[in-house]
């Protein structure tokens, strides 16, 4: 699983709704990395969650993935 994907699955977990949803629009492209990282109440979000990365189980992080991600066919 590529860093961005993982750093959704990870946010996605999160018990904060707005959080959440950013967690899918970075997954789907909708927003970047570097944006969120410019949102001040998020900032505390990526950092902690960046230190998590190695950790993740990649089975659900692909999970996560299959469910949330938007396709166009």
């Amino acid at each position: 699983m590529d860093k961005i994907c993982c750093l959704s699955y990870l946010l996605y977990q999160s018990d904060n709704v707005e959080v959440k949803n950013i967690a899918v629009q970075l997954l789907n492209g909708d927003i970047s990395l570097k944006d969120i990282k410019k949102i001040k109440e998020l900032k505390t979000h990526i950092i902690a969650t960046e230190a998590k990365l190695k950790k993740v189980d990649t089975h659900e992080v692909a999970l996560f993935v299959e469910q949330f991600m938007l396709t166009e066919v």
